[in-house]
């Protein structure tokens, strides 16, 4: 196996999931800020190998990013510093052995029933202050419930 000084992360799979509460969190505004992320992560996550979702509700976004360790965490890296969205949340950052998105750079999932959203974002606000355990699994409730709505942006 040859080193990679990054501990793994730049070969295989990765998946990666977040929450965060939108600057404006009326559904217009989240749906208006959905679809240009969609239309520029589309691109840069098709040359990244990346592939992913994204869904709104609450007055938030999640998304969940695929691809190759390094990739996806510069991705990340470019998500924490977009001034559309604040409080971000990640809720796992875990090896993959098949894509979950697979075909789709940037799939839309909607909008998410009421209260999925921000019951991860409270939940995992709550775990950080307590300094326990993690939130994983909301990360695959949300991942399944994106799965189930899968559709190109409007």
């Amino acid at each position: 196996m040859a080193a990679d000084g990054g501990g793994g992360r730049q070969h295989g799979l990765f998946a990666l999931s977040y929450v965060s509460r939108a600057v404006e969190p009326d559904m217009e505004s989240l749906l208006r800020v959905a679809r240009a992320v969609a239309v520029d992560a589309g691109v840069r996550n098709g040359l990244a190998s990346i592939t992913g979702a994204l869904c709104v509700g609450d007055g938030c976004f999640a998304q969940v990013l695929e691809g190759p360790g390094a990739a996806v965490l510069d991705t990340f890296d470019r998500i924490l510093a977009d001034p559309r969205h604040q409080e971000v949340r990640l809720l796992e950052f875990i090896p993959i052995a098949c894509r979950r998105f697979a075909g789709w750079s940037m799939a839309f999932s909607g909008e998410l029933a009421p209260g999925i959203l921000a019951g991860a974002a409270v939940e995992h606000r709550l775990l950080e202050r307590l300094g326990r355990g993690s939130v994983a699994h909301k990360a695959q409730v949300i991942a399944a419930a994106m799965e189930v709505n899968l559709r190109p942006f409007p």
